[in-house]
């Protein structure tokens, strides 16, 4: 993962050394990600306070084996706009910014990528862990200690999202009240606190997405994320009868989080209860490099797997055909 970061907000973290945080977040960007430094390296030639810094960052630069990169022109452009990251790719939208810029809100406000403004450095770093002592991993009991959807917003695991793409073969196997509550309370939980319009694909089979209703699956989606967010979602279904084109593992990814599961999303009945036999909830930080890797992998695979089912039958992509994740054409 990469992190854009302006010299003000450089200067802004290391004031914040006395700070509880301070250590994990430094760790972070030390062995988990790749730094873009807004400014000129030659810029930092005399500079007493920052220098020393800079070197102590990129000493062992731990499993992303990544030296990190001087900018001569800032990213992104300045000034901020609030539909600035509506040209970005795939990398630029799971990216972090720390930048000084007095519009910085307006995009932050939008909830499509993590930003944060000059001294609010700790606080941004902060959110990508997603244990509960700055760990990239976090385990739920599904049998114990997840008993709603809202666990999610409660324990702060939602961050900006632009995409989501979702895989479960089975999904549509069950009936219309089941997928309709677990599938609306699932996506309003990855969008919370999102205003912008937000890409969806899911991968499953074909037959049981006709046998369930394409136009009901559909309706739930969008009914969710037009309530989550304000706003229309673009929805793509990359279908096949193919076992060995669709995944077997049922997973979610956004733009910071994966988000595995065992047998199914469908976790509880209409009345709340839980109905699954399943053992665990797996939410992951991309902030991890060997995440970031896997589900780079992950995501390989499923344009891999919408290249081929295009080719052999093209009605089987049902939808809008967009995505920043996966591309389509």
């Amino acid at each position: 993962m990469d992190l854009y970061i302006d010299k003000e907000n450089l200067v802004s973290f290391i004031h914040s050394k006395d700070k509880d945080e301070f250590d994990d977040c430094l760790r972070m960007l030390k062995q988990q990600l790749h730094l873009f430094y807004n400014m000129e390296k030659a810029s930092l030639k005399d500079n007493q306070e920052l220098l020393p810094w800079i070197v102590r960052i990129g000493e062992g630069r731990g499993k992303t084996e990544d030296s990190d990169t001087f900018l001569g022109v800032k990213f992104p452009e300045r000034p901020i706009k609030s539909n600035t990251y509506s040209s970005w790719d795939r990398k630029k939208l799971t990216s972090v910014y720390l930048i000084s810029d007095i519009d910085c809100q307006k995009l932050k406000n939008r909830g499509c990528v993590l930003i944060g403004d000059e001294g609010d450095e700790l606080e941004i770093l902060s959110r990508l862990f997603c244990g509960f002592d700055y760990d990239y991993h976090h385990l739920y009991d599904l049998q114990k200690n997840f008993n709603s959807w809202d666990q999610l917003t409660c324990d702060n695991q939602m961050l900006p999202t632009t995409d989501i793409v979702l895989s479960d073969r089975y999904l549509f196997d069950n009936e219309y009240e089941l997928v309709e509550y677990n599938l609306s309370r699932m996506l309003s939980a990855l969008t919370y606190n999102v205003k912008n319009k937000v890409n969806i694909v899911v991968c499953t089979k074909n037959k049981s997405l006709l046998e369930f209703g394409t136009e009901k699956a559909s309706k739930i989606i969008k009914k969710s994320l037009e309530s989550a967010t304000g706003m229309k979602p673009l929805i793509t279904f990359i279908t096949s009868n193919d076992n060995s084109l669709v995944p077997h593992d049922r997973f979610a990814i956004t733009n910071y989080r994966l988000f595995r599961s065992g047998d199914s999303f469908i976790y509880f009945n209409t009345k709340g209860e839980r109905i699954t036999n399943g053992g665990s909830l797996d939410v992951d930080s991309l902030a991890n490099h060997e995440t970031y890797t896997y589900v780079e992998s992950l995501l390989e695979k499923l344009q891999d797997t919408y290249c081929k089912v295009k080719e052999r039958n093209s009605d089987m992509i049902i939808g809008d055909r967009v995505s920043n994740f996966i591309k389509m054409s």
